[in-house]
């Protein structure tokens, strides 16, 4: 008797024991369930943070972007070009003459002037005997001029660069140089032609962002073709001889030779000097 009673408490016990353990199963479950939402909550969370903070961070590159757009317009409004005290200098650097081919009491800022430096580049071009690269001529100017349009060129350096590492998205990427493209005059377009082409600028840097960006698309540029296959350009408004070398360095390619893009895009003109030169398909 002792023992059939001792059986029904171990029993009791037992059967206590299973009914704490499937309430502990059904606490447990519970918990996991808790856990789940506060693991969906903090998701959900830190989702919205990650989306908050791309938001900020596309909100402060487009203020930074157009606060330097317009400075860039402001540099440019106030560039105002006078060769008086530099001309002498110029003349005896290259060996010419004296020129003067605008008239320096029409002191006009912006892009008057922008073009009025450009006249007297390829006036100071013309007189130079046998002819040298433009870039010679160029880096003259630069060597006497640059306090005058260095702080516009850098700016619009640091603008493409800020663009650049903004984003990995190329696609958003032409969307921002587009915009700051759309703003860019031919003489411009010109003078930054020449200027990443100088070797007391940098090693390339400018002229590797210019191409990425495909910057000189709407340059004014004529392609032509001499009676000996020799490939020349003139760039109009004003008028500027460039060689086939000159322009070649805007144009990338591979190890093998290979066509992959240029600083000019689609431009006719230089697609079919890359189609002479057998880069693009006909």
């Amino acid at each position: 008797m002792q023992n059939k009673k001792a059986l029904e408490q171990s029993e009791k016990a037992i059967e206590q024991g299973t009914k704490a353990i499937k309430q502990n199963e059904k606490a447990l479950q519970v918990s996991n369930k808790e856990l789940e939402l506060t693991r969906n909550e903090l998701a959900n969370s830190s989702k919205a943070l990650e989306e908050q903070a791309s938001l900020l961070a596309v909100q402060s590159f487009e203020t930074t972007f157009f606060n330097m757009l317009e400075l860039h317009s402001s540099l440019l409004d106030r560039f105002n070009y006078s060769y008086s005290d530099s001309l002498d200098a110029i003349s005896d650097e290259l060996k010419i003459p004296y020129f003067l081919t605008v008239s320096n009491n029409l002191q006009q800022p912006g892009i008057f002037s922008f073009n009025k430096l450009l006249i007297s580049m390829k006036d100071a071009h013309e007189r130079v005997g046998k002819k040298p690269s433009i870039i010679h001529v160029f880096n003259c100017f630069y060597l006497y001029e640059n306090k005058q349009f260095g702080s516009y060129f850098r700016n619009l350096y640091q603008l493409l660069k800020l663009i650049k590492t903004s984003t990995s998205s190329y696609q958003v990427q032409k969307k921002y140089s587009n915009i700051l493209r759309a703003q860019l005059s031919n003489q411009e377009l010109t003078l930054l032609f020449l200027n990443c082409l100088c070797s007391s600028v940098d090693n390339g840097q400018f002229r590797k962002l210019v191409i990425h960006f495909e910057l000189l698309e709407h340059l004014d540029i004529t392609y032509n073709l001499g009676g000996d296959n020799i490939a020349t350009f003139t760039i109009n408004n004003p008028t500027l001889h460039l060689t086939s070398n000159e322009t070649d360095q805007y144009i990338l390619k591979d190890t093998n030779g290979t066509f992959l893009k240029s600083a000019f895009g689609q431009n006719t003109q230089i697609m079919d000097y890359c189609k002479f030169k057998n880069l693009v398909n006909q």
